[in-house]
This record gives structure tokens, sequence and C-alpha cells, in this order.
């Protein structure tokens, strides 16, 4: 049975910063950007609790693979990577990068470029421990600062009273930008500058009004300046100073007003009893006040002295009593690490099925993966921009197009440079893609696919050559299918397609290149424009998704063969989904949409709001007002707004007030009929504003003359302040009646 080792967090972080641990490029990316899950791992430092463990493959030869420091955008130079043995590591990184973070400076001493950190979101962050200045009574004194009695004897050793959930409100986080905060002691990349350690010392007794800091990052020494520990111990010592100082004030005032007794009383009151006992003079309360003033800062500043002591022992002792489990294994055991890493997820580990893919694909090269997916993002494809139906989409289209930096994987958000990210959605679509075309069958035999090709352990059978040379295809595929729910569906976001398993029987379609540019292809497009809005609005992905995405996908092989071959295609069960358009009772039918349900808790879902906004979005139409120029504003997924379009109530609640009171109304009263999504669009920031400002009474007048209201299905609208609550569900049921009718005419236009 293999045994855990055990290693303190210190070692280990001074490993990585002599780069004796790195990162093989197939690990995942640092994704773990929350700054309060980093903080709540501090929590569990700061307070003595498990961290949990790592996985090490040990090697002679750093060369082995392509490996960057932890931290690191970019890979080590060959020639720059250590001559002896090192320990990749396989798992745990995310944790490994916040704890090195931190509490060292390892991960800027590696990465001198902050440009080249992986996630500079995440990572140019500080932290400190937040200690309540003397007189701050409103917070537990966790660490007996007020009264300079440190709670633990032997701190090093001892374990807290207080728990991680206790300790959680005094770390406190400093961001820093390279740029903006350029010169400040805190920011790593200001080095160097004079006196930077003093600087720091003057700025944490003093950073926060009723608190003072302890920077964390201090902990584990800096080898290449070697004061981090005197520096600590002066911020420590200085906190603990300003406690002795206020307390022999206080004493000060009541000795001047001749309050011998409480004065007395305050000296027992404030010094441990034991160092009253073996070090005050008591022989002082027979001289002058300023006799027993220095007498009780004299011993108080043995007291403080203590105190600070015992304060930096017990922060060392988080570092290095804390003992992260590590299992680490032999070079000629690589088959068995990856088999362990693979496992620990079968363990309860949270490993994602991506990162097992990418442990695996390392087999076949060396090159990291997740730049592969980064470059394909950033590459896109070529765009068939006669498939773009819609004048206004294909308009604003163009303009971008022209400038030439359109590429569909980027605009639709599927990474994030600056978070150093991939949506799940994107990672699932790219595995689930994967599958299918690992797997797939001649395109001409209908019906080959099964639910079983979307479960995990389909996936995890995958070779490593098959996953190493489909990568590209892949995000091809995804690519393509971005463009498409961007010019037909209204997608602004993938985080906006609603059901995720849409996204790779979009791809696995137009991976066809007959499917996506021939011929043929607008007439493809059409019939998956057909089939999105078909399924969404009658609740065909309500339930049993995995099923229903199965059968759509077989379904439209089949029809997509039969267009391409020039036949005529099977859609009898799309005009099937069509005809119970926004009519599925308890999904999507009128009363339903109009909360009928909602005193049970029942509310229409999220999605269909969200998709009658987006169908409008993918004609495009004239935004409520003009701009502050008074020009016309056309809004659609490629217009300038289009990333900061509002989701807007078109009917308010109230009959008075302004509008935005209105509207909020509207939004804490989840139950309220106008909180139907017959009542929604989407408008300009700008618009939203203008319209915040105005009256009921203006707003009534002014937006039944806007053809953007018509537009979406507002026809013939009369927004009467007066207007009582049955003439505006009247308004509401015609528009209901009107969007039906404009989906249906859609879907027999696309497929007659």
């Amino acid at each position: 049975m293999l045994q855990p080792n055990r290693e303190s967090l210190e070692i280990t972080i001074n490993k990585i910063k002599r780069n004796e641990i790195l990162l093989p490029d197939f690990q995942r990316q640092f994704v773990w950007k929350e700054e309060e899950m980093q903080c709540k791992l501090v929590a569990s430092v700061l307070t003595k609790m498990p961290i949990g463990s790592i996985l090490l493959l040990k090697s002679k030869n750093a060369r082995e693979y392509s490996c960057k420091p932890l931290g690191a955008k970019d890979t080590i130079p060959i020639e720059k990577l250590p001559s002896g043995s090192v320990e990749f590591l396989l798992d745990g990184q995310q944790r490994m990068t916040v704890l090195a973070n931190v509490f060292s400076d390892a991960i800027f001493q590696l990465t001198p470029q902050s440009s080249n950190l992986i996630a500079p979101g995440a990572l140019k962050r500080r932290f400190y421990l937040a200690l309540p200045k003397y007189g701050n009574n409103m917070v537990p004194d966790l660490f007996g600062l007020h009264k300079l009695m440190f709670p633990m004897r032997t701190p090093d050793s001892d374990e807290p009273d207080f728990l991680t959930q206790d300790i959680l409100p005094f770390i406190r986080v400093i961001p820093f930008s390279v740029t903006k905060d350029s010169g400040k002691c805190y920011n790593p990349y200001s080095r160097p500058i004079p006196n930077m350690l003093n600087k720091l010392e003057t700025y944490c007794p003093n950073v926060e009004e009723d608190w003072s800091y302890i920077p964390l990052y201090l902990l584990v020494e800096n080898e290449k300046i070697s004061l981090n520990h005197t520096t600590l111990n002066n911020i420590i010592a200085a906190i603990a100073k300003s406690v002795l100082t206020t307390k022999r004030l206080t004493l000060d005032e009541k000795l001047n007003a001749e309050q011998i007794e409480d004065a007395k009383q305050y000296i027992i009151d404030n010094l441990d009893e034991d160092i009253y006992g073996g070090y005050f003079d008591v022989s002082c309360y027979k001289e002058s006040n300023l006799k027993i003033s220095n007498e009780f800062a004299r011993v108080l500043e043995i007291q403080a002295n203590d105190w600070a002591t015992k304060m930096i022992a017990y922060l060392k002792s988080c570092i290095t009593q804390i003992n992260l489990s590590q299992i680490s294994l032999e070079e000629s055991q690589r088959a068995r690490a990856i088999d362990i890493y693979e496992n620990l997820n079968r363990g309860g580990v949270s490993l994602d099925i991506f990162d097992l893919i990418m442990a695996r694909v390392a087999q076949a090269t060396p090159e990291p993966f997740y730049q592969r997916l980064e470059k394909c993002i950033s590459a896109g494809s070529e765009y068939p921009v006669n498939n773009i139906s819609s004048p206004t989409v294909k308009k604003a289209y163009l303009t971008i197009a022209a400038k030439g930096n359109y590429h569909a994987s980027e605009n639709l958000q599927c990474y994030n440079r600056d978070k150093n990210e991939f949506p799940k959605s994107y990672l699932d679509g790219f595995l689930n893609v994967l599958s299918l075309i690992c797997y797939q069958k001649d395109y001409d035999h209908d019906g080959c696919f099964t639910v079983e090709h979307l479960k995990r352990q389909r996936k995890l059978s995958l070779t490593a050559e098959q996953i190493n040379t489909s990568c590209e295809r892949c995000c091809q595929a995804i690519d393509r299918a971005c463009f498409f729910f961007q010019v037909r569906c209204g997608i602004r976001t993938l985080k906006e397609i609603n059901y995720t398993l849409m996204i790779p029987i979009v791809a696995y379609i137009l991976d066809n290149d007959e499917c996506y540019s021939g011929e043929k292809s607008s007439t493809v497009f059409d019939l998956l424009e057909a089939w999105y809005w078909s399924s969404i609005f009658s609740g065909a992905y309500d339930k049993d998704q995995n099923q229903v995405m199965i059968n759509d996908l077989n379904r439209l092989i089949a029809a997509t063969n039969s267009i391409i071959t020039g036949a005529t295609p099977d859609t009898t069960w799309i005009k099937q989904h069509r005809d119970n358009v926004l009519e599925v009772k308890g999904f999507s039918d009128f009363d339903f949409l109009m909360l009928a349900e909602a005193e049970n808790d029942e509310y229409p879902k999220t999605v269909l709001g969200n998709t009658l906004c987006q169908f409008f979005l993918a004609e495009g139409y004239e935004d409520l007002i003009t701009n502050e120029a008074g020009d016309v504003v056309q809004l659609s997924v490629f217009s300038e707004y289009a990333s900061t379009l509002q989701v807007h109530h078109v009917i308010p609640l109230g009959s008075a007030g302004i509008i935005f009171n209105s509207t909020k109304s509207i939004r804490n009263n989840k139950k309220h009929y106008l909180n139907s999504p017959l009542n929604f669009m989407y408008i300009t920031d700008y618009a939203n504003r203008t319209i915040s400002n105005k009256s009921l009474a203006e707003y009534t007048q002014m937006i039944p003359a806007s053809a953007g209201l018509s537009a979406v299905g507002f026809v013939g609208v009369n927004l009467d302040a007066t207007a009582t609550d049955d003439m505006r569900k009247d308004v509401l049921r015609n528009r209901y009646i009107t969007i039906v009718q404009k989906i249906k005419h859609r879907i027999n236009v696309l497929i007659p």
C-alpha cells in the first residue's frame, strides 16, 4: 500500500522557490481565482487545519516534460531548467499556487515579468492578517492583542480555540496593479525600491483606521532579501508597542487626575499576573507619578515583547508544523502516477475529467494542451457570411469583420485571457465533440450515436493519440458552432447558450465542410435554426437532456445528409415541436408564463425569458429611444452596444413615481405578473438609464411610439399610466400571441 509522505508547508514552498517542484504542462490551468476560496484556504492554515494532499512524480531529468514554475504561463527554456533531480506536481497545483503566493514571494521571484503570470487577476494579490487595534471592541480579539496576553502558552505547538470561520473575517487581500501601484511597498514588481521593507513597517500598523496588518507573504524567508523575518518582527513589535503607548497614556490620565487607587487597579488589570509578580516593583507607588508610569511602561514592554514573540512563533508554526500529505512516486512509476491521478477522482478528490484527458494526451505530445486550445480560439475560422439570414445582423457583422479581428469563439468569450480561464461549458462541449468525432462512423450512417458516447468512461477510454490528433478539429468545430449561435440565435456569450448539450450537436454537424460552407450550407443553417427555436420553446430539453440530445443529433445527421445529397430531409419531428411552441402546459403556456402557479412556487424557467430576448436580437431591431446624438440605434449581437444590453421590464409596476423605483419593486416581487418573461426585452444601457429617470407618465407617452417596441412583439401597445391590471395583462396576452406567431412563422420560413 502506498503511504503518503509528510512535509511541512515551509519546506514545500522553499522547493517551489528553488524550482525543485515544477509543473508539467499537462497539468490543469490555475483556475482557483475566487478571492473568497483563497481566503478560506489561508484561514485553514492559520487555524492549523488539514489542507489536503498533493501528488508528485520524481524525475532525475527536468527536461523529461515541457514544464514551468508554479504561477507562470510560459514554459522554462531547456537551457534554464535545473540540472539535478526535480519533482513534477501532478495534482495540487491550485492549492500550492495559492499557498506559495500567500506565504512567500516565490511566485513573483519565479516570474519576474507580471505579463507571464498564468492568471494575473488571481495572483496579483497580497494577503494580510488584520488585528483589531486597541479600542476596537467590535470584533473578537483572537490573539489577545488588547491585553498583550497571547492566549496560548506554547503557540508553536498549541492548537487555537478559534476555527476557520472565526478567523476568516480577519484576512485582508490587497490587489495591486504593476503600473498603477508602482512604488507601493507591497508591490513585488516595484523592486528595487530603497527602504521598501522600512516602508512596509510604516504601512502595516497604519493602513486601516481600526486595524493593523501583518503581511503573511514574509513568513517564508525570502532568499534574495534576508530581512523578511526582521521586518515581520518589527511590524508585530510595532503593533504591540502601539497598545503599550495607549495603555500608558490612559494610566497617565488617571495619575494626573490623582486617581491613585484607580491607577493601581488599572496596572493590575493590564499586567499578566506572573509578570506583575515577577517584574513589577511595587515600591514605585511611594514615588512620583512619573516613577509609577515609567515602571508600568517598563514591565508592560516585557509583556508586549512576550506577546510579539508568541505571535510570530504561532504564525511560523502554521507553516512549519502543518504537514502536507504527499504521494511521491519514483520516475519508474510514471504509468502508476497517471493511474493514481485518475483514481484520485474516483476516491472523491475533485478532479475534472478534462484534467484526466490532459494527463492522458501528455503521453503523445509534450505540447501544452491548454495553450493549444487558446491558440485555436484566437485563430478562429473562415466564416460564410452568406449564411447570415438577417440583413441587420449581416450589416453589423461586416462592419466588425472588416476590421479583421473577428473570431467566433473569442467573441463568445470561450477563453478569458485575464483570468486564464475556459468556461466550463466550453470544456464540456470540447469533450463531447471530442468523443463524437473520435467514435464517429461514416456521416451517411444514421442513428450511430448513443448516450454512452456522452459518458465519462467512454471519454476516458480515448487514446492519447486520438486526443492529440483531434484537438484542432474539435476547436474548429466549436468555433463554427459559435458562429452559428451568434448569427442565427442571438447569443452574445457562450454562457448564454441555455442548453449546453446543443453545442456539441451544432459543432458536430458543422464539422462537415459541406454543412458549414458548401453549396447547401445555408439550408443546413436554416435547419439548425428551426431545430433550435422549436426545441427550446417547446420544452424538448426540459427533461432527459442526454437522450434528447442524442436523438436530435442522429436525426440532424440524417437530415443534413439528405440536404447535401439533394434529397428532402425529414423535418416532421421539428414541425411537431413547432406546433407546441409556447403552448406546453406547466412549462410555456400563457397562464404559466404569467406566473399563474407562482403561489405554489412554480415559475417559468429562466431559459424562456433569456431566449425570448435572444430571438428578437437574432433578427435585430431598434432601441427603445434614440441615442444621445438623436440617432436611431440598431441592436444585434454585433452592435457596439451588444455586451452591455440590459433586460428591461417594458410595463413598469406602479401608478406613480419614477420608473427606477417601479422596476425595483418588480424585481423584489418575483410572483408579480409583470415579472413574466413576456414583459422582457433587451435595451441599451443608455436607454435604460434615460428611461429610469422618467416619471411613469412621461414613460407611457414616450415608449408606445417606439419602432423597437413593435419589433419585439408589443404591437399597438397602450401603456397609459392609469391602465388597470386587466389592461396590462391584455397587453402581455397580445404580445404572447404575436410572439407565438412570429416564432412559428420563422420556423415555417426556415423549413417550409
